[in-house]
């Protein structure tokens, strides 16, 4: 326990010289010189100080209420406006490529997400993932742990092989339309060129700088040979070949130019880390100034206390007859 306004705590010096003034003044009125009953009368007066004594313990428990003591029960961060963030996923079956720890490229991009959202403090977090056509998996929500077990979900060749990334920023676009968050972003992850969908990632592009939402695209790997799977030997061991893999960098940059956002190519796990760190620090969620500290406060109970003593200084006043009788 603590005080908050301690300074109130000066008032008990004035009330303990009155108290000492008042007790040396009685001491001599009741005092008889040259007797040796002087102890006996104090012991026989000591019953009519009590109710004094009870008001003055009243008093300076008040005094103590004033000071606010209280204990800290915990301290909370205020809300921030955060962005919107909607992340465009590529799951076609080329992201199964082996060019990227711990797995393939696939899991290297849900892993890097991860700790992505784990920076995330005020923010609102979306997942659309798309191959030949275009799913919502997450809305935009600020439940981050949902949101990571539902990216954990996420594979690939759970839909019809194919890239549509128009489709994927569409879908993108359209959970940010009734945003009123003042940064709309979407994180585009995808290893190959468009090649399906009914939207061109150009036309996606001009909507999203028509909506203020920037675009910050990141192709994974690059345009050489990659190990990829095929198939299993037969002792059941996997096994591999080299696989050239179409990629479109100028497309993708085009994109990110045309919304405000920016390219990046991650052609290993660390460069695609370093990637949406960079976004982080570009589009910075504001900082609180302050933090609010929530105290459980025991004036109104010191209080109380003090009217009790108050009360029991009346009863014992009754009871001691220290108030005079009005004859009739």
């Amino acid at each position: 326990m603590f005080l908050l306004e301690p300074l109130f705590l000066l008032l008990w010096i004035p009330l303990l010289l009155l108290a000492v003034g008042l007790i040396r003044s009685k001491t001599r009125r009741n005092s008889v010189a040259f007797t040796n009953f002087h102890f006996l009368r104090s012991k026989a007066n000591a019953k009519y100080f009590l109710p004094q004594f009870f008001d003055f313990l009243a008093l300076l428990i008040l005094v103590f209420a004033l000071a606010r003591p209280v204990t800290l029960e915990k301290t909370v961060t205020p809300p921030v406006e955060g962005k919107d963030i909607m992340i465009a996923l590529d799951v076609s079956g080329s992201m199964e490529a082996l060019d990227f720890q711990p797995k393939n490229r696939i899991t290297a991009a849900k892993n890097i997400i991860e700790e992505f959202v784990k920076g995330r403090k005020s923010d609102r977090l979306g997942l659309v993932f798309f191959a030949k056509e275009s799913f919502l998996q997450v809305p935009l929500t600020t439940d981050y742990d949902i949101f990571s077990e539902l990216l954990a979900r996420v594979t690939t060749g759970v839909i019809e092989d194919g890239t549509a990334i128009g489709n994927g920023l569409g879908l993108a676009l359209s959970r940010l339309e009734s945003s009123k968050a003042k940064s709309k972003v979407i994180i585009l992850l995808t290893d190959g060129d468009n090649n399906s969908g009914n939207i061109s990632p150009e036309t996606a592009a001009s909507l999203a700088a028509e909506q203020g939402v920037k675009i910050y695209s990141i192709l994974i790997g690059t345009n050489g040979l990659v190990p990829f799977p095929a198939g299993k030997d037969f002792f059941g061991r996997d096994t591999f070949q080299k696989v050239q893999m179409k990629v479109n960098p100028e497309l993708l940059k085009n994109i990110s130019d045309k919304s405000g956002g920016k390219f990046y190519q991650s052609i290993s796990t660390e460069e695609l880390q370093k990637a949406f760190k960079d976004i982080d620090e570009l589009e910075k969620s504001p900082i609180p100034a302050r933090k609010l500290k929530i105290y459980n406060e025991y004036a109104p109970d010191f209080i109380i206390l003090a009217m009790i003593f108050i009360l029991l200084a009346r009863i014992f006043a009754i009871i001691f007859k220290v108030y005079p009788e009005v004859e009739r």
